[in-house]
């Protein structure tokens, strides 16, 4: 009995902060769907239509690889949007679920909001050793109301891999590097970016004192490198090209990396300036104003974190840096918002400014329900 009240700590904020995120996503998402109708590209049929705002944009596009797999013409990849950019974890679920009889959408749903519940769990325990049980309280809930997160109630993958990274950064710490090694290895095939989590358990590897480095890295990184390296290889056998999943970008306008950075960042940042200043309030305004924002705020955040951690020899910035740096070296700003929300270790300091003067908190939770709102009624118009 003693011991299970004392482990009530461990789980009881990162439950709460859970339920009532979630809540705060939920609600807004089943009213904007009896007000508004599917969002404007329409959703896929396995999407009940009170969840619509659940299921719609990427979403389908998981949905079509779980239900045809990926197609064997591969004359439009880089022209025209097609599967080849999204990668198999997420449509391996829901294929297995299909299989079983089961709606592969809500499948894909409760495992999302099943993922962000395990990674609030991880990242209070990784905090609770760094900031006392009080400040890790507080650092759960900054990050279950982060309003980006309301991408982890979708169909979508920033829930799941956001859930892998920080069990694979728990892992990490407690030395278990086979376990952290298996986490990044799902990350590795569930997004293009997933396979950053390699960074942060590599990093925290090498800084280990103990004797067995080698062996330590090579349990961390290996399983990432089989698993992402057996994907791109069966695109070769199977359809011609190991390429196409990074091909496929171009088509989102995403350039190639780092030559995305100097051929199309500097373009893509002065449409979105002028968007924002010219005041075209369309879908495409909304969206620049959200990436643009936010991107600020991890910029911001990011900074702070260097100070506190001595810059990139901290594990924890050199992972941030490298979540943010990845879709900017493409390119592109587009989705920066929910992309950012993998730099998890940027709820450090901001918790660290929260508690500078905790009258910040009641006006921050305000600012967070009211952007929360409004991200998810975005979703009737605009990708996330």
């Amino acid at each position: 009995m003693a011991a299970r009240v004392a482990s009530l700590p461990l789980w009881s904020t990162p439950v709460a902060a859970w339920v009532v995120s979630r809540l705060l996503v939920l609600v807004p998402a089943l009213a904007a769907a009896a007000l508004f109708g599917v969002p404007t590209r329409g959703v896929d049929g396995a999407v009940p239509h009170a969840l619509a705002f659940l299921g719609g944009w990427d979403t389908t596009w998981y949905l079509d690889v779980a239900h045809d797999g990926y197609p064997a013409d591969v004359s439009q990849v880089g022209t025209h949007q097609t599967e080849f950019a999204f990668f198999p974890l997420l449509p391996g679920v829901m294929a297995l679920a299909s299989a079983l009889g089961l709606n592969p959408f809500l499948i894909a749903v409760l495992v999302s909001h099943a993922a962000f519940l395990v990674a609030l769990v991880a990242f209070h325990a990784l905090t609770r050793e760094r900031m006392g049980v009080g400040r890790a309280a507080i650092a759960t809930w900054a990050l279950a109301l982060f309003p980006p997160t309301f991408v982890a109630s979708l169909a979508y993958t920033e829930g799941v891999v956001l859930m892998l990274v920080a069990v694979a950064a728990w892992a990490a710490t407690r030395r278990s590097y086979a376990l952290a090694g298996l986490a990044c290895a799902a990350a590795a095939v569930a997004r293009p970016t997933g396979a950053v989590a390699v960074v942060l358990v590599a990093l925290i590897a090498a800084r280990d004192p103990h004797e067995g480095r080698w062996r330590r890295l090579a349990a961390a990184v290996l399983p990432a490198v089989i698993a992402l390296g057996g994907f791109l290889a069966w695109m070769q056998v199977a359809r011609g090209s190991w390429t196409l999943p990074f091909d496929a970008q171009a088509a989102w306008d995403r350039g190639n990396l780092l030559t995305g950075l100097v051929t199309q960042l500097p373009d893509d940042l002065a449409a979105a300036w002028g968007y924002v200043t010219e005041l075209h309030v369309t879908a495409a305004w909304t969206a620049v104003l959200r990436d643009l924002t936010f991107g600020a705020l991890y910029a911001l955040l990011l900074v702070r974190l260097w100070r506190s951690e001595g810059g990139l020899r901290s594990p924890w910035v050199a992972y941030s840096l490298a979540v943010l740096a990845l879709p900017l070296l493409s390119g592109s700003t587009a989705s920066l918002a929910r992309f950012g929300v993998l730099a998890f270790p940027l709820a450090w300091p901001a918790v660290d400014w929260l508690c500078a003067d905790r009258r910040r908190i009641p006006r921050a939770v305000i600012a967070a329900v009211v952007l929360t709102v409004l991200l998810v009624g975005q979703l009737e118009m605009r990708s996330p």
